[in-house]
């Protein structure tokens, strides 16, 4: 199993053979996906340009429920699983509990993305989206490699981040959802600067699990 990461929430895996895209966004993509999972709506991590190039009449493309018309793809709910040759993918929870837009209205309500689980050969990576450290997450657990927000912009910051990896305990963890973007939130452009000392959480960690920083483009063979 092969891990790059492209940068923000963006991943490429080379599971069984097949080329496996999460939230498409941020990167370079010179190559056709197999499959395309897409944790919501938000244009950076479901971006329809950068779709449109890694996808053909054979791409599965997976998405939340809410979001599976504006990708022509097919949404799933926490809970539901698809299976694709020896691939399975399971949806779950992924929301804010804290980190409002506004009163009682938080960046990432219940339901409108999913978090995802990859089982391949005897290994499961779970990909948590934008989330904070949720309930569900107590029944979570034998998880080989862990993909973390870990910046606190609409998702867990470090603090919550080290308190997830404690209870989940994954063999291993991947820092994402830092760093520099540009992007587009309906008609409106944004700036965002997330720049995070990540390697303060692979030293809180220490004993734990086994923290793999990456930089963008940068891949790792598991």
């Amino acid at each position: 199993m092969k891990i790059k990461w492209l940068g923000w929430s963006s991943f490429k895996l080379n599971v069984g053979g097949k080329i496996l895209y999460i939230d498409p966004f941020f990167g370079k993509y010179d190559e056709i996906g197999d499959i395309v999972l897409i944790s919501h709506g938000h244009g950076d991590h479901s971006d329809l340009d950068v779709l449109s190039r890694i996808r053909n009449e054979k791409t599965v493309v997976l998405t939340s429920s809410p979001n599976a018309e504006n990708v022509k793809g097919l949404g799933l709910n926490p809970g539901e699983k698809f299976d694709i040759a020896d691939i399975s993918i399971s949806a779950v929870h992924a929301y804010n509990i804290v980190r409002m837009r506004e009163p009682n209205v938080p960046f990432h309500p219940k339901g409108f993305g999913v978090g995802w689980i990859i089982e391949y050969s005897g290994k499961k990576i779970y990909f948590l989206g934008d989330t904070e450290l949720i309930p569900e997450m107590n029944e979570i657990n034998n998880i080989d490699v862990l993909f973390i927000p870990v910046s606190g912009r609409f998702v867990m910051d470090m603090s919550e981040a080290i308190e997830t990896v404690k209870l989940i305990k994954p063999v291993n963890a991947i820092p994402m959802h830092y760093g520099t973007i540009d992007v587009v939130f309906g008609t409106t452009p944004m700036h965002i600067e997330l720049e995070t000392e990540v390697s303060l959480f692979k030293n809180n960690l220490e004993g734990i699990t086994d923290v793999i920083l990456l930089n963008h483009n940068e891949e790792v063979e598991l």
